[in-house]
């Protein structure tokens, strides 16, 4: 699900097994790779990816958790951007 720079993670639904690792990483790349889709005056990072709960597979491809503060004040700055282009009809 996404929401302006929110990407909310809903892995409870899928086709095939293990599909949502796969979405996640093609996601992370989408978001930070060398053809990341910035808009104006936007850095590297204010998107927030929510994978809902920390677990050891999410850490080790660098999911931290953060405070209750922390979470809202990077929602606030997430929900301020506009989609990426990727995600946008044409």
């Amino acid at each position: 699900m996404a929401i302006g720079g929110l990407f909310a993670g809903e892995s409870m639904f899928h086709v095939e097994r293990d599909a949502s690792k796969v979405a996640l990483a093609a996601l992370v790349d989408l978001m930070t790779g060398s053809d990341a889709d910035l808009s104006a005056g936007e850095t590297p990072g204010q998107r927030l990816i929510d994978v809902q709960w920390l677990t050891p597979h999410l850490s080790s491809l660098g999911a931290i958790e953060v405070t209750r503060a922390g979470y809202l004040n990077r929602l606030a700055r997430a929900l301020s951007l506009p989609l990426p282009s990727a995600f946008t009809h044409r």
